[in-house]
């Protein structure tokens, strides 16, 4: 299978156009950089060479650019996206769509919420790596859907076996019906810049 024959089957896998772009880009450096090396023969043993080559830089391709999971349908997961600052330059490594990947129940809403977080897969990137997490942006809304609250980032707590319990201040809101909204959490390790994981969690309290 040739790379553009490659090319073809990544763009048939739902993901975000800018990652598709990015592993088609480095599969044509990776794949044309090994083939050169390879000895111009126009037999049929370096042909099946080449074709080992192109197919192994796709895997290459894949796991450099984050690709950690697919679901059964083929539709892409969580995934690393490069942060840029305004020249371009990038300054650091973001994990985006990991809402299936968190589960968020909370424990106690009568004064704080304490919410326990647990990672559905906790031996896989990025979370295997993860020593603490926090909050870093959520929402508190009413059952109105209005917004009542808006959070700054909780405190870090420690990773036990894949699952944190935070605190999420809530002090000033009265009795009645809630809606938590989580919109990003951050992640730590020794020696290792914060990863901040995006999406969306939702979870309904009363008090």
């Amino acid at each position: 299978m040739k790379t553009q024959q490659l090319a073809a089957k990544i763009k048939e896998i739902k993901m975000p156009d800018e990652m598709q772009d990015r592993i088609i880009s480095r599969c044509y450096k990776t794949s044309n950089l090994e083939v050169e090396n390879q000895t111009m023969k126009k037999t049929l043993n370096t042909f099946f060479r080449r074709t080992a080559v192109v197919a192994a830089s796709l895997v290459l391709c894949l796991c450099i650019t984050g690709v950690t999971a697919l679901a059964a349908s083929g539709q892409l997961k969580g995934f690393f996206k490069d942060i840029k600052n305004w020249q371009g330059a990038v300054t650091g490594t973001a994990y985006e769509q990991a809402t299936d990947e968190l589960e968020v129940t909370i424990l106690d809403s009568t004064e704080e919420l304490t919410i326990s977080v647990t990672m559905v897969n906790p031996k896989v990137a990025p979370y295997f790596t993860i020593q603490e997490l926090g909050v870093e942006n959520y929402e508190i809304l009413d059952a109105s859907g209005k917004v009542v609250m808006k959070g700054e980032p909780t405190a870090m707590e420690k990773v036990v076996d894949g699952q944190a319990t935070i605190i999420v201040p809530a002090k000033e809101l009265g009795t009645g019906t809630y809606k938590l909204v989580i919109r990003a959490f951050v992640g730590g390790a020794k020696a290792e810049q914060p990863l901040t994981m995006s999406g969306t969690w939702e979870v309904e309290f009363s008090r």
